[in-house]
């Protein structure tokens, strides 16, 4: 009810917006921000006064976040290392800038630079790679549902008056409405292709879809209820546990290198730690195996 009552004051046509939603880019926009949105929820951290989610932005977007003091109180910034060592990565300063300012700091003096893993990577291009797989996967599948109401092939409209009457039955099929021909003119209609209807498997695409988005969260390092609930059997299952906690364990690492840093120059009181919703030593390790130390606090 809500929603509705939104959409009318917003003036939405919800036939046209369905339709209009239901593209490859409107799909990657989803995807995307929803992927961003699933990895700012890994880590839980207390770093007063700046608010966990700057640090985490900067941390996924670009691999790294400089924090120092503006106007005498801590700030996250955006920038860049630069200058010169005897390491191309291990740069002594850091140029740091925001809508209200921006100053080379030295790394160490002036300011301390937290990296989002080992090789300073941002997750950026890992989140743009499976928001192209989903939102292709997702377009397919609602081109698939649409399709099977068909039982034809591609029509090849031969005149303006066709291509009208084509798009609006077309349209009319998407919104699961009954339709009828007007234009005689197009019982001339040809169709191209196959049977529109045969070229996918509606399930085969949606398990498409689940297996791509499992995919991500085990590329980040986490394993999702699709694979526990897998026939993979146990010992297999344990012995991957390893491989799924480096990516973890290199991104929360560093923050508590870069955290205690912090924490020694500038006298705050830092923590970091996994999101407690994600508990390996409980959900992915053998009952008595050595702990995984994955949840301990700076």
């Amino acid at each position: 009810m809500y929603l509705n009552t939104w959409m009318d004051w917003s003036d939405v046509d919800i036939s046209k917006y369905a339709r209009e939603n239901s593209t490859y880019s409107a799909y990657y926009f989803y995807w995307r921000d929803e992927l961003f949105g699933r990895v700012m929820r890994l880590f839980e951290e207390q770093t007063d006064p700046i608010p966990p989610r700057e640090i985490e932005i900067r941390l996924m977007m670009q691999g790294h976040v400089a924090i120092a003091p503006y106007k005498g109180e801590l700030t996250a910034f955006w920038g860049l290392p630069n200058g010169i060592s005897k390491y191309r990565d291990d740069l002594p300063f850091y140029s740091v800038h925001c809508p209200v300012y921006s100053d080379n700091l030295k790394i160490g003096r002036d300011c301390e630079m937290i990296r989002n893993n080992i090789l300073m990577n941002p997750l950026y291009d890992l989140i743009h790679h499976y928001a192209m797989l989903l939102a292709h996967t997702e377009v397919t599948y609602i081109t698939t549902a649409v399709n099977a109401r068909s039982s034809d092939g591609v029509p090849v409209a031969k005149t303006e008056k066709q291509k009208l009457s084509i798009k609006n039955f077309f349209g009319k099929r998407f919104n699961g409405q009954y339709d009828v021909v007007e234009d005689i003119g197009m019982f001339d209609v040809n169709f191209a292709g196959a049977h529109m209807s045969t070229v996918q498997n509606l399930e085969g695409v949606w398990n498409a879809r689940k297996r791509i988005l499992a995919d991500f969260m085990s590329d980040i390092g986490i394993k999702s209820a699709l694979e526990k609930r897998s026939n993979t059997v146990s010992d297999e299952a344990n012995a991957d546990t390893p491989a799924l906690l480096i990516n973890l364990d290199d991104m929360l690492n560093e923050r508590k290198e870069g955290f205690e840093r912090v924490n020694r120059h500038y006298g705050t009181n830092w923590t970091v730690k996994l999101n407690k919703n994600i508990d390996y030593e409980n959900m992915f390790v053998k009952e008595g195996a050595e702990d995984v130390q994955d949840n301990r606090s700076v």
